[in-house]
């Protein structure tokens, strides 16, 4: 069930979204594909059986719906969004996520949001920029977590200064934001001016924030964002299994703590390459042999990449193709 926002009615879904991100995302997956280290994966499969992988494949795919749910909490209490509707969205936008480069993920996850769950633009916005700050808090646990468990790498410091500066800088915005939006959009329309009105127009983004507003709603947001990392760790140690490895939850919040850091700009389509040497790299320092290492890397971005580009995919398609065999 939806209701309006205060601002205004929930919007129709755009007719060619879903089609256009249908041609884009299939585009995108070709490339990124063929870019993936298939025959580095094939030589590395004969080396460990399919059970282990499996468990990872299914963990990461637990993501997703964790995801959903994480985001339907996150959205503005006077809007209820179906969580079916939400998954979709949370789907498509992973897909895109993982396989276009520099920020396309997010574009679309607002795109769906106005388009799919009828949400005004602002209250798309405010979702994503919740989703960040609560990113980059999980992230900062991690990374504290890790701290605590082994010494972190001299090459972590310049990405760890930069994670706490845009969290630290998100949180001055934000939480002012959400409680004294209203004051301060009535105090700039005091003395209208057009930088002012706009500077209201601004402030009244605020009304969206009452994930933030209501402390009840950070816990459950909190729990649950926490939970996604606990399964993603779940995925990594199933790999070290996979490979006859001893499990090491200090190595796998490690390896974690270095992906939070290395996938932070996505330049690369897929991470392909970021994310095997930042995996790599984490291994390298926890001592574990090269080829080993490689491996592990290689196998868990395939394990983390292919439930979620297939999931996004297939979605998108079953949105294009169930209304015309309902037609026909």
């Amino acid at each position: 069930m939806k209701t309006p926002t205060a601002t205004g009615a929930l919007r129709r879904p755009a007719t060619w979204l879903l089609p256009a991100l249908w041609i884009a995302l299939t585009v995108a997956l070709v490339f990124a594909v063929r870019g993936l280290p298939w025959r580095s994966a094939a030589e590395q499969a004969g080396r460990i059986g399919a059970a282990w992988p499996l468990v990872a494949v299914a963990a990461y795919l637990v993501v997703l719906p964790l995801w959903a749910l994480e985001w339907r909490l996150l959205t503005p209490g006077a809007i209820r969004v179906a969580y079916a509707s939400m998954f979709e969205v949370i789907a498509v936008m992973a897909a895109v996520l993982n396989s276009v480069p520099f920020f396309a993920g997010e574009a679309s996850g607002v795109a769906m949001l106005i388009g799919r769950t009828g949400l005004s633009r602002g209250a798309a916005l405010s979702v994503l920029a919740m989703d960040q700050l609560l990113g980059g808090l999980v992230k900062i646990v991690v990374l504290g977590t890790a701290a605590l468990l082994v010494p972190l790498p001299i090459w972590l410091r310049a990405g760890i200064l930069s994670l706490l500066l845009g969290v630290t800088l998100m949180l001055c915005v934000f939480v002012p934001l959400a409680h004294r939006w209203a004051s301060m959009r009535d105090r700039l329309l005091e003395r209208p001016s057009r930088v002012r009105r706009l500077a209201a127009r601004l402030a009244s983004w605020g009304q969206h924030l009452d994930a933030i507003r209501e402390t009840h709603r950070v816990w459950r947001v909190s729990l649950v964002a926490l939970s996604r990392k606990v399964v993603e760790l779940l995925g990594i140690v199933a790999v070290q299994v996979a490979f006859g490895l001893e499990p090491s939850p200090a190595a796998a919040v490690l390896v974690l703590a270095v992906l939070a850091i290395a996938t932070m700009l996505p330049v690369a389509p897929a991470n392909i390459g970021v994310y095997e040497a930042a995996v790599f790299a984490a291994y390298r320092y926890m001592g574990v042999p090269a080829d080993t290492a490689l491996g592990l890397a290689v196998v868990q971005h395939l394990c983390f990449l292919l439930p979620t580009l297939a999931t996004g995919y297939l979605t998108l398609t079953l949105r294009q193709v169930l209304p015309r065999l309902r037609v026909s």
